[in-house]
């Protein structure tokens, strides 16, 4: 590997990584990760399609469970810069299997969870190790391929987790339906044993920074780059959440589409946003800043379409399908960013990019909650999304950090 920041050349894995080809063991690494991927986007997005069960199990009401969802996000906001500020040092592979292993025994804590007080409690500590774990697990991917190809190790871990909307999500849900929700956590388990197994036996044992103590990485969080990249983040990915939470009753009541329809519906959002995974780290390894404006730029032109016409079922579609795939341009773009802005800690800068799409997700919901309970409909938080998606894309133009013109690299093989 070549052209890695000091940190990360002197972590490589130990077999040599040729800058054309991969070794097989690489990819072992990867499909690992792939699979973790896929078991957290499973844990935190199929939550929302086992909670109808989960109220009737539980005997509580859908405001009462929806706090369980919101404790999730804040226990990723809270653990992940955390984490990362308190363990620097140590080295990455038994950091990453302690992590994942947290998130298996968590996984079936929300199993035998009793109350929706127990449950509340497990899944902000479910939360805990959400953006330590994908972070460690982005500088491990991209020690793996190389710097030169960041944007596709990113990409590889956000496809497991955007696969899961396509797959798993649904699988969920049905299991929910003619089992238990209980049942459909049991497979989550499941998912999440295979990724700690995968962890465990291929990844490489890079070391930690030797230098790295929570002084140093504080010290780390300071500077108007880190921050603005963060309140983009945070802005950008808001609007997200504010449509995305709501987007069954938009297709049901606003669209008049039947559940069974919604699901399939659901199935291409799912695509559309892993296809958006692949596009984007295609994209931020020509140009990570080029890559992020080109995804806020659809990402506007397709909530200006729902705002416009979100009462047409094809069109609706569509949009939904067009946003789904902008949003992960994006996204890609930006825990890259946020990775080299802090290229002393690159594990710290893609944790903190999992904690600031969490927070943003909180925000987003909470704000579509405000102008629906205010009566405005199903598609007037397309107008919030959009207001938040054109801040966040004149702070990735002008915003310090962001500044210049954009110069696109040649693809590497």
């Amino acid at each position: 590997m070549t052209d890695l920041p000091s940190t990360l050349a002197a972590g490589q894995p130990r077999w040599k990584v040729p800058r054309t080809a991969l070794d097989p063991r690489a990819w072992h690494v990867l499909a690992a990760f792939a699979v973790i991927g896929f078991g957290i986007g499973l844990t935190q997005n199929g939550a929302a399609s086992v909670v109808q069960d989960q109220i009737a199990d539980l005997g509580t009401t859908i405001d009462v469970l929806g706090l369980t969802m919101v404790a999730y996000s804040v226990g990723v906001v809270v653990g992940a810069p955390l984490i990362m500020v308190g363990l620097g040092r140590v080295r990455r592979r038994p950091l990453l299997v302690v992590m994942a292993g947290l998130f298996l025994l968590t996984t079936v804590a929300t199993v035998i969870a009793p109350t929706v007080e127990v449950l509340l409690v497990v899944r902000f500590v479910a939360g805990l190790p959400h953006g330590a774990l994908l972070g460690v697990a982005s500088f491990v991917a991209m020690s793996v391929l190389g710097r030169e190809r960041r944007g596709k190790a990113v990409s590889i871990i956000m496809l497991g987790l955007t696969t899961s909307l396509v797959v798993g999500v649904p699988l969920m849900q049905w299991l929910s339906n003619v089992a238990s929700w209980r049942m459909a956590y049991i497979v989550v388990a499941i998912i999440a044993a295979i990724g700690l197994v995968g962890v465990w036996l291929f990844t490489p044992d890079l070391p930690g920074d030797p230098a790295a103590s929570p002084r140093s990485e504080l010290r780390a969080l300071h500077g108007r780059p880190l921050w603005t990249a963060i309140v983009a983040i945070t802005v950008g990915f808001a609007g997200l959440g504010a449509v995305f939470s709501y987007i069954v009753p938009l297709l049901e009541i606003t669209n008049g589409f039947a559940p069974s329809q919604v699901t399939w519906i659901l199935v291409a959002w799912g695509g559309a946003m892993t296809l958006g995974a692949w596009l984007g780290g295609q994209l931020t390894d020509r140009s990570h800043v080029g890559a992020g404006r080109l995804g806020l730029v659809g990402v506007a032109c397709a909530l200006l379409g729902i705002g416009l016409f979100g009462d047409i079922p094809v069109a609706t579609v569509v949009l939904l399908v067009a946003l789904g795939a902008s949003v992960q341009v994006f996204s890609q773009s930006s825990q890259v960013h946020l990775m080299d802005v802090l290229h002393g800690s690159p594990s710290l800068g893609s944790a903190l990019a999992h904690a600031a799409l969490n927070a943003a997700t909180a925000v987003g919901t909470g704000l579509g909650a405000l102008v629906i309970a205010w009566g405005f409909g199903y598609r007037a938080p397309a107008w919030v999304a959009l207001v938040l998606a054109v801040a966040a894309l004149v702070i990735v133009i002008v915003g310090p950090g962001y500044r210049g013109p954009v110069q696109w690299r040649r693809p590497t093989a």
